[in-house]
């Protein structure tokens, strides 16, 4: 990303949210003012969208879709592609991060579910590693929850933004902070967002069909269950090594052994018997 000369106003009109569905986000707001304020210091950003009493169909996508197609071109000079960046799965999730340039926007939809047979909280504490090691590329991830309940807490430590949808096209913002001293958690009402109706957009569409072709594959998945046994050590070990595989291959993070065993919970040793040397330094 290129440093900029100071702001002015060739500088913030450049960095204005982009128009999604006929509205523009209020360039002044808080969240907007977040974001510029992270990526122009090299950070990441990381925000959760949830829905106030775990009300469906209420417009977590949209808006997380609104945020995305808002943000995304800033940086990246690109418009926000749902097939590139938004996925149900942790895996691809953590590839479109240690793969995109700097100034994405990734999304994760309903991120409490790893499908039906990891959704417990072991696994939510592993992603928790995973969401930790990113830190300084210049991305914006966005995951969304029905309710703050669905959520492990270390992820809301790691959290910078907890957005939680009152009704169609409105919600309320917080900052999530981390005590110092006491470690204790609190979220601090920041402002209220509206955003518009987004379904008729292409790349909204396509969001809704990824979800529709994720319920048919979980259905699939169940009727193939009911004739085999699952070993969910097994599987979470692949999913580890799949993880720390993704996390050795890429050049941007530069992680060595040990790093990465911390991130998998895991030895450096294991890392090591477990993936193939990649692009970056060991």
């Amino acid at each position: 990303m290129s440093k900029v000369e100071g702001p002015g106003f060739r500088w913030a009109l450049q960095r204005r949210p982009r128009e999604v569905c006929g509205h523009r986000l209020d360039p002044s707001s808080w969240l907007h003012e977040l974001f510029l304020k992270r990526l122009e210091e090299g950070r990441d950003l990381k925000i959760i969208i949830t829905a106030s009493d775990a009300q469906t169909g209420v417009g977590k996508s949209t808006l997380a879709f609104s945020l995305a197609a808002s943000w995304h071109p800033i940086y990246t000079d690109e418009p926000w592609s749902a097939e590139e960046y938004a996925t149900y799965d942790v895996g691809r999730f953590l590839r479109s991060y240690t793969q995109s340039k700097p100034g994405s926007v990734l999304l994760m939809e309903e991120a409490e579910q790893l499908d039906a047979r990891r959704s417990n909280s072991s696994e939510n504490v592993d992603f928790s590693h995973y969401w930790m090691a990113m830190r300084v590329r210049q991305m914006v991830s966005v995951l969304t929850l029905p309710s703050t309940a669905a959520l492990d807490k270390r992820l809301w430590a790691l959290s910078d933004v907890w957005i939680n949808v009152q009704a169609r096209g409105r919600a309320d913002v917080h900052e999530c902070r981390v005590g110092d001293y006491d470690g204790k958690l609190w979220r601090e009402p920041t402002e209220t967002i509206y955003w518009p109706d987004t379904s008729d957009h292409p790349e909204m569409k396509k969001l809704d069909r990824m979800k529709e072709d994720k319920i048919d594959r979980g259905l699939t998945e169940i009727e193939e269950d009911d004739d085999e046994e699952i070993d969910p050590d097994q599987i979470r070990r692949e999913e580890k090594a799949a993880i720390a595989q993704t996390l050795r291959d890429s050049p941007h993070l530069d992680l060595n052994g040990e790093q990465i065993g911390r991130i998998v919970d895991r030895s450096d040793a294991w890392v090591y018997n477990h993936t193939e040397a990649g692009n970056s330094a060991d």
